[in-house]
C-alpha cells in the first residue's frame, strides 16, 4: 500500500509539472501568433543562464522563479559549502530515471534479462536558486562586457578542431554585405570585424554548421533565425552585447514544433558554451548529475 501511495504521489507531481509546462508553451505560442516576441526573448536570456537544463526545465524554472540566476539540488549546494535556508520552497523540474519494464504479457521465465527491458521515464525533483542559500562564495563565471577577451581565439580553436576550415576574407563571396557565411565544413568570416562582432558572427556561423548541414533543409529564414538565436544565447551567457533578431520567425504551426526548435537552439548553444568553458578553463559548478 505504501509503495502504491508513493507511486501515485510521483505521478501527480509529474502531471502537475507537465500541466504547468503545457500552459506556458501554449501561452508562448499564442503570444507569438499575436506578433509579440518579448516573452521568447526573456526565455532565451534565461536559457543563457541555465544552458545545462533542457528548454522544458528552463520554462519550469522561469515560471516558478523568474529572478533565478543559478540553481542546483540540495546535495549539490551542500557540496559547494552552501545550505538552503529553512522554509525555502524548491523549484520543480524533470529528471530522467532508468526503470525496468516487462517486455510483454507472457509469464515470467527464469531469465529476468530476457523478460525485462530498461526504459527512461521522468520524475519531478526539486532545485533551489542561489538566492535561497547561504554559505561559501561560489566560483565566478568568466564574464565579458562587450570584449570577448580569450573567448574569440578559443572559439576559433574549437571550430578548427572540429574539422571546419576557417577563412578570414575581405568580403563574403556572393554577399558583400554579410559578415560571415557557412558552407558546410568551411566558414568565411570578414577580417575587418571588431572582437565582439567577430565572436558573435563566428558563433552564428558555427551554429549553422551544427544545425543546418545534415538532415532536412528548412527555409533560409528559419535557418538564419535559429543560428541568430543560438548566438544570442551564447553571447548573453558570456556577457557579450548582442542585438535581438525577429524571433517571431521561429514560430511554426504548433506549440510542439516551436518547443522542438527552441530545444535545438538550447542544445546547440549549450554545446558551444560548454566547449568554450572547457577551452578557457572557466570554473563553473556543474549541474546535478542526471538533471537536464
Amino acid at each position: 500500500m505504501a509503495i502504491w501511495a508513493g507511486a501515485k504521489q510521483r505521478y501527480e507531481r509529474v502531471r502537475q509539472a507537465r500541466a504547468v509546462l503545457n500552459d506556458h508553451v501554449n501561452a508562448l505560442a499564442e503570444q507569438m501568433r499575436q506578433g509579440k516576441s518579448e516573452a521568447l526573448i526573456r526565455y532565451l536570456e534565461f536559457t543563457a543562464r541555465f544552458h545545462r537544463y533542457s528548454f522544458c526545465n528552463v520554462l519550469l524554472i522561469h515560471t516558478q522563479r523568474p529572478d533565478a540566476t543559478q540553481v542546483a539540488g540540495l546535495r549539490h549546494w551542500n557540496r559547494l559549502g552552501r545550505h538552503v535556508r529553512f522554509g525555502e520552497r524548491g523549484l520543480m523540474i524533470f529528471a530522467p530515471m532508468r526503470v525496468k519494464k516487462r517486455r510483454g504479457p507472457e509469464p515470467p521465465s527464469d531469465n529476468e534479462d530476457e523478460e525485462t527491458v530498461r526504459t527512461t521515464m521522468f520524475k519531478v525533483v526539486y532545485v533551489f536558486d542561489v538566492s535561497q542559500t547561504d554559505g561559501a562564495a561560489l566560483p565566478e563565471l568568466v564574464q565579458a562586457s562587450g570584449d570577448p577577451g580569450p573567448l574569440y581565439p578559443a572559439l576559433q580553436s574549437i571550430v578548427r578542431r572540429g574539422g571546419i576550415r576557417l577563412d578570414e576574407v575581405q568580403y563574403v563571396p556572393g554577399s558583400p554585405s554579410a559578415e560571415g557565411a557557412s558552407y558546410g565544413g568551411r566558414i568565411a568570416l570578414r577580417a575587418d570585424l571588431g572582437p565582439a562582432e567577430a565572436f558573435r558572427t563566428l558563433v552564428h556561423e558555427f551554429a549553422h554548421e551544427k544545425l543546418h548541414w545534415q538532415g532536412e533543409k528548412d527555409t533560409k529564414t528559419i535557418r538564419e533565425t535559429e543560428a541568430d538565436a543560438t548566438a544570442y544565447v551564447v553571447c548573453r551567457h558570456f556577457g557579450i552585447r548582442s542585438d535581438t533578431a525577429d524571433y517571431l520567425l521561429l514560430y511554426d504551426a504548433t506549440p510542439d514544433v516551436l518547443l522542438g526548435r527552441l530545444e535545438s537552439i538550447r542544445d546547440t548553444a549549450a554545446e558551444i558554451i560548454a566547449d568554450l568553458e572547457l577551452e578557457i578553463g572557466a570554473a563553473v559548478p556543474a549541474s546535478d548529475e542526471g538533471i537536464e
